[in-house]
């Protein structure tokens, strides 16, 4: 019980605690540590527990916590200096220390979390006297924890829940159930207190942050919700009483596949103990020496066992000693590489050999790999297919048994089942798939969906603050309406094209009541006779008659408004810390520590070197002979090396020869002097950055600086004038993404540089506006005036976002409802249209400073987190 109160605890904080005291005290650390403390101290487990946290937490020097650790728990100089060298992470812990101790003591009794976080505090919920009975507590505490354990929701009453359940326990056993608002509960840990009117009397969401919430993305979302919602509160389109549905991911769990979840990840919970213990004996058999297998090393377990002990990539018989231990020659790799959009999932790696995945694969897809035939003879090999097959065929098995079910106890049974082998089939499907993709297909990556559920689930309480009716719809209910209502046809796949669906998909949720959920039900069962030819085709009722076309007709209104926010500007700024403990100055206030913060990447990450031919400066990069491309040998640059090579592709082929592990190109074989790298031009690099200085200068100028390639523009600055014969001109310049990055830093000298931009350009043309990513604009064809006289559907033809600056001042818009990707579309449109048309707006534009015959936001008009544009009042006559 007790490594399981320190893993326990450490798991909540999530603090390496664990780890550092096992290399401290051995594998049996927790055996050490107890006697220790308990042989100089006289004191029992739990107060153990409480002083080792208080130390690690309370001492922020390090020379105090070693005296103490000498002290109390009588440790050796060399194990005090390890103890006190234990960092533990800031600002990760969910809840308090004092908290962490009272769910402990139910936790250590088998109850679940949920139960003893509502068991926690019973003491401060129950009457004194009560409390003191131990017989009737005990007796007190096992109801409550059965209550919760047979909880099932009423879903006629929206007001039953277990706080509810547990409220009539009290009043039916003569507690006073006011009390129980001392009681802890799981969601509501960290959580959001009830949203106070302003000096107006109107209701504002204040801020959703809080430590619970660790997902950017999440984050970021319920941000932007607060200002809608803050927005619509304010104008009175929306009031408390007003009902919020909100639609959570397809996958929603019902009882059934939660069981199989269940199922399957105790399964391999089983196996993962498993595993470690067969780690344990092959290893030792195999070295002679013992271990005891990380997490990491148990997964590792898992791949070889699914590879057949074969390197799928080279084909290498892989041993137990060759990825366990120290400076293993196998460790796992990303067959989708993460950079390029794959996933960290399970079924996602692979067990590669270390040299192959740095130095040949890298970046690559499998099916980019030169040897991409043999790679999937051997995946075929491990009987993935097999597998596959069988678990379709054992599903569709578990399908027929579910239709002829006689009870519901068989249904469910085989409902769960079915799950199950679901979960299986998609990981061996995943794993497999991932060989034969040729690209990554958009949106393919899970985490989107993951960062979706858990928006979802902090809406959903960050919105309780204000609205007293929030209600959830799946996203599968979401289709299933939008087919019946004729907004997409019924196998037709939902259009992702148009930033529009998302319009259409929250009319159809805020249509979706009780009603339409019991209408919805006999409509099913009259489909399924319709099917067996027992009736005529159903049809299901609109929410009114001319729902369809108004809606589809929405999208002739819609003005998408994109959120692009500048942080450029912003600087980190954190509280100074010492072992945890915050400084204070001598008023009694946090010291911040200021900091200089690039908020993008400044330039790509390759180097470039530079060499003179013929008079002329050119950018050179070397590549090891794994990475060249059959287009790459006619640009190396030593001639008597491309020569070689070339004597070497002719006589074994270029798959062979690019292979340093089947073949050995030599520069001088008496010498023994092979070729493993070579230099080649980069005709596409022009006219790089000049980052650094090298550290060795050469006695060449042009060779004393370290090369990059921008890898991006901050803005485009637009001066606009009149010329000697008053026709308007227009001029621009460019700003990098790191020559931003110099000028926002905290310690740039301001009074050398006041602006980031000059004010008027060389001809005295006045700046006219700055254009960054994200930025909207409102194209018109003759004058601007002409913009304040559009209808809302004409404004909507005309309204683009800036999405990329190029360095001869092209930028490039998209149409403010365009969802798709930039491949698709680059396919479709190219570089995109040249000149803006009203009465057939492109997707794309791609348009030089003198076609910008646009209003920009920001300084023309501006567009509100509602979709309406707003123009200046000192519009031109």
């Amino acid at each position: 019980p007790y490594r399981f109160n320190f893993a326990r605890t450490a798991t909540v904080l999530g603090c390496p605690v664990t780890a550092s005291l096992q290399a401290i005290f051995g594998d049996d650390w927790i055996t050490e540590i107890r006697s220790l403390y308990l042989l100089g101290a006289g004191k029992n487990e739990d107060q153990m527990l409480n002083d080792v946290w208080h130390a690690l937490f309370s001492f922020n020097d390090e020379g105090r916590l070693r005296s103490w650790a000498c002290e109390k728990l009588q440790l050796t100089d060399e194990q005090a200096k390890a103890f006190a060298a234990i960092k533990l992470p800031q600002d990760y812990a969910a809840l308090s220390l004092n908290a962490i101790g009272k769910i402990l003591v139910y936790l250590r009794c088998g109850y679940r979390y949920d139960e003893a976080v509502f068991l926690a505090n019973l003491r401060a919920a129950l009457p004194k006297e009560v409390y003191a009975d131990e017989s009737r507590r005990h007796e007190i505490e096992q109801d409550i924890a059965s209550l919760l354990l047979d909880y099932k929701r009423n879903p006629y009453n929206k007001f039953d829940s277990k706080e509810h359940r547990i409220a009539d326990y009290f009043s039916d056993h003569g507690l006073d159930a006011s009390r129980l608002i001392r009681l802890y509960h799981p969601s509501k840990i960290e959580t959001y207190p009830d949203a106070q009117p302003k000096a107006n009397g109107i209701l504002q969401l204040g801020s959703p942050r809080t430590a619970t919430i660790r997902n950017p993305m999440a984050m970021r979302a319920l941000f932007r919700l607060r200002n809608l919602i803050n927005t619509l509160l304010r104008e009175g389109r929306i009031d408390r009483d007003t009902k919020i549905r909100i639609e959570f991911a397809r996958g929603l769990n019902d009882a059934n596949r939660r069981k199989a979840i269940e199922q399957y990840q105790r399964e391999r919970e089983v196996e993962n103990r498993k595993y470690a213990e067969e780690i344990h004996s092959q290893y030792a058999a195999e070295t002679g020496r013992e271990i005891k297998p990380s997490d990491d090393e148990v997964l590792k377990y898992r791949l070889w066992e699914e590879q057949q002990h074969v390197c799928p990539y080279t084909g290498r018989q892989i041993r137990i000693s060759d990825f366990v231990g120290s400076a293993p020659d196998f460790d796992i790799e990303h067959t989708l590489p993460q950079a390029r959009g794959g996933d960290d999932s399970q079924m996602n790696k692979t067990l590669c050999e270390n040299r192959f995945n740095r130095e040949t694969k890298r970046a690559k897809l499998p099916a980019e790999l030169s040897n991409h035939v043999e790679i999937m003879e051997r995946i075929e090999s491990f009987g993935w297919r097999e597998k596959m097959e069988s678990l379709q065929k054992q599903i569709e098995a578990q399908v027929r048994r579910s239709k002829s079910a006689a009870i519901k106890s068989e249904k469910d049974d085989a409902i769960q089942r079915r799950h199950y082998l679901q979960m299986q089939l998609d990981y061996w499907r995943g794993k497999y798939e991932r060989f034969t993709m040729a690209e990554i297909p958009e949106g393919f990556s899970n985490r989107q969906g993951v960062d979706i559920g858990i928006i979802g689930k902090y809406a959903r309480l960050y919105l309780k603050m204000v609205f007293d009716r929030i209600y959830t719809v799946k996203g599968s209910t979401t289709a299933a309406f939008r087919k019946m209502w004729g907004l997409q046809e019924e196998y037709a796949r939902k259009e992702r094209t148009n930033h529009v669906h998302h319009c259409i998909d929250a009319i159809t949720i805020a249509c979706i009541g009780r009603r339409e959920y019991d209408r919805w039900a006999q409509y099913v069962a009259d489909e399924e006779r319709y099917g067996y030819g027992e009736s005529g085709k159903p049809r299901f009722e609109k929410p009114w008659p001319t729902f369809t076309e108004d809606v589809k007709a929405a999208a002739d209104e819609l003005l998408v408004a994109h959120h692009t926010p500048d942080n450029m500007a912003k600087q980190t700024r954190r509280k100074l810390r010492v072992r945890g403990r915050i400084k204070l100055n001598a008023d009694g206030e946090p010291i911040y520590q200021q900091g200089d913060t690039a908020r993008c990447r400044l330039h790509q990450d390759t180097f470039y070197g530079a060499i003179k031919q013929d008079g002329e400066i050119r950018y050179v990069i070397r590549k090891s002979l794994a990475q060249l491309q059959p287009t790459d040998i006619d640009k190396i640059i030593d001639d008597a090396v491309r020569d070689r090579v070339r004597e070497a592709i002719d006589e074994v082929g270029f798959k062979t020869a690019m292979n340093p592990d089947e073949y050995t190109i030599w520069m001088n074989r008496e010498k023994g002097i092979p070729i493993r790298k070579v230099r080649i031009f980069t005709p596409s690099v022009k006219h790089p950055i000049a980052l650094k200085k090298q550290r060795d200068l050469s006695a060449k100028e042009y060779k004393r600086d370290y090369h990059v390639v921008n890898e991006g523009n901050y803005c485009t600055v637009i001066y606009e004038g009149q010329d000697k014969k008053g026709k308007t001109k227009r001029t621009f310049e460019l700003v990098s993404n790191l020559e931003a990055a110099q000028y926002f830093k905290a310690s740039a000298d301001r009074e050398a540089r006041p602006d980031l931009v000059p004010q008027t350009d060389t001809n005295g043309f006045p700046l006219k506006c700055i254009l960054k990513t994200g930025t909207m604009v409102l194209f018109y064809e003759n004058t601007p005036a002409e913009l304040y006289e559009c209808t809302r559907k004409e404004l909507v033809k005309r309204l683009y976002k800036v999405t990329a600056m190029a360095a001869e001042g092209r930028v490039q818009f998209l149409f403010h409802q365009e969802a798709r990707d930039q491949k698709t579309l680059t396919s479709l449109y190219g570089a995109g249209t040249s000149q803006f048309c009203q009465s057939n707006p492109s997707p794309k534009l791609r348009l030089s400073v003198s076609n910008f015959n646009m209003l920009v936001e920001g300084y023309d008009f501006e567009l509100t987190v509602t979709g309406e544009i707003k123009f200046k009042d000192d519009r031109p006559c």
